[in-house]
């Protein structure tokens, strides 16, 4: 069984999940051409059930999105053993939101000036959608 999965311009392997929803995975991959770290979004079966229209209409929305706090979209490519469409994105190593609010340090939340600067990236973020 081979770990090592790619598409024409980005590889990644399966053991290197970042994370796991619905629809499918993301692991941490390598652009071939200039050694860039990113995160890699491959889809599971479940997701190949919805209609083709409604993913195109998903791709189309991630190139229209452009903002500093929303993750940025490097490019949409087919995996090269014919498993469909992946998503390739910016690398985000700082962890997500959630795994900060439950590091035992934040058990009792964040300082105010932390939580107002997540607020507003969350809402400039969200406000741009």
């Amino acid at each position: 069984m081979s770990y090592l999965r790619g598409s024409p311009n980005y590889v990644w392997c399966t053991t290197s999940v970042l994370g796991k929803g619905a629809t499918g995975a993301v692991y941490q991959g390598v652009d071939k051409n200039n050694g860039q770290p990113v995160a890699v979004k491959t889809f599971n079966q479940l997701s190949h059930m919805r209609p083709i229209d409604v993913q195109m209409r998903e791709f189309q929305v991630l190139k229209k999105v452009k903002h500093e706090n929303i993750v940025k979209l490097l490019a949409i490519e087919e995996e090269q053993d014919g498993r469909g469409k992946v998503i390739v994105m910016e690398l985000c190593t700082g962890g997500s939101l959630f795994n900060i609010l439950d590091d035992p340090e934040n058990t009792y939340g964040l300082s105010e000036s932390e939580f107002l600067l997540v607020v507003e990236h969350l809402s400039a973020g969200m406000k741009h959608l």
